[in-house]
């Protein structure tokens, strides 16, 4: 089994920089977790976008062999793992996690709270709720529309609604938030405020007040209070994303941002229909529209430092107890050089 992403499109780029689209965190498994789980005993290969990413990827999953000229029985391509088509299949992402956990429907039968008082609207078969997960009073689950999970040491405070489909990540937490429309939140993130329709992948926050739609956060990155994104252009146009000198067309007139890894999203800041941040940046402007550079700092065409932008990042992921690898801090000292100066 081959997956091969030597030819990624150009749009995926941004948020695939760190992170292969076969590594994210989409209903609890990624695509590999579910490759080595359907397929235990076949040997999976790997082609990647440059030879420093495919390092990278190696290095991070040395159960995973290197690209060689043979036939495969199947080949994975990253085509079919574009923002706008994922949020079109939620439920389906859901449901392939009930479908590997047996254990999801033994936790809808005894699951244990250590407060009492929330609410369902719908069939309460339709809620999973791990027995370690904590879910106050107040809270209110709505799966009429599809089902809800909640994993182990999710923390869910009082006066959050939350509609399914839904996937909340291990040891997240969810307060005071409006949840709809059919979102997967990964593992470890903090999450309020309003959220529709929307991609979060670990490690991420969106901690406070502001609007989330129809959009793809990478893992690692922070959208400050009252950040808010546009997922709806005031024509009902068809939403065109731009990657460098790139455009490609969504087909779709619901699509907010695409937030590429280790970003950071200031307070206030207002995200324009179809805004494209890549790996790194710093945004501080009140509108931010188009498509951001990696690394950008502040505003176009200003760039974080290499040096502020390591240490910063160690100390980020540090709060949540993980090491930035140092085959990790290579290749992202290698990718400043290769983007930055040569200004793609």
């Amino acid at each position: 089994m081959l997956i091969d992403e030597r030819n990624r499109p150009k749009v995926l780029d941004p948020i695939s920089r760190f992170h292969s689209f076969f590594e994210w965190n989409l209903g609890g498994y990624s695509l590999l977790d579910k490759m080595k789980m359907k397929h235990p005993s076949t040997k999976i290969y790997y082609a990647g976008k440059d030879v420093e990413f495919q390092r990278l990827i190696l290095q991070r999953h040395p159960e995973i062999l290197p690209f060689k000229e043979m036939a495969y029985d199947e080949t994975i391509l990253p085509e079919n793992h574009f923002p706008w088509e994922l949020q079109r299949v939620v439920t389906s992402l859901i449901e392939d996690s009930l479908n590997f956990n047996k254990d999801w429907k033994k936790f809808r039968q005894k699951y244990k709270v250590k407060s009492s008082g929330f609410h369902v609207v719908g069939k309460d078969k339709h809620l999973y709720v791990h027995p370690n997960a904590v879910v106050y009073p107040g809270v209110v689950f709505d799966t009429s529309g599809g089902p809800i999970l909640v994993d182990e040491g999710v923390k869910i405070s009082s006066f959050s609604f939350l509609e399914g489909p839904l996937y909340i990540g291990k040891s997240s937490q969810i307060d005071n938030a409006r949840i709809t429309g059919g979102t997967l939140i990964g593992n470890n993130c903090r999450i309020g405020g309003e959220v529709e329709n929307s991609i979060i992948l670990d490690y991420s926050n969106k901690h406070h007040e502001g609007f989330l739609g129809h959009s793809f956060v990478s893992s690692w990155v922070n959208l400050g209070a009252l950040s808010t994104t546009s997922d709806l252009k005031n024509n009902y146009g068809i939403v065109k994303l731009k990657t460098g000198d790139v455009e490609t067309n969504t087909g779709t007139i619901k699509f907010g941002s695409m937030l590429g890894p280790f970003s950071k999203i200031a307070i206030g800041v207002m995200l324009n229909t179809g805004s494209v941040t890549d790996i790194g940046c710093n945004l501080l402007d009140s509108r931010v529209s188009g498509y951001q550079s990696p690394f950008t700092w502040i505003r176009s065409g200003g760039h974080y430092r290499l040096e502020d932008f390591i240490n910063d990042t160690r100390k980020i992921m540090a709060r949540r107890s993980i090491n930035l690898l140092p085959f990790e801090e290579e290749y992202l000292r290698s990718l400043y050089v290769s983007l930055v100066d040569i200004k793609i």
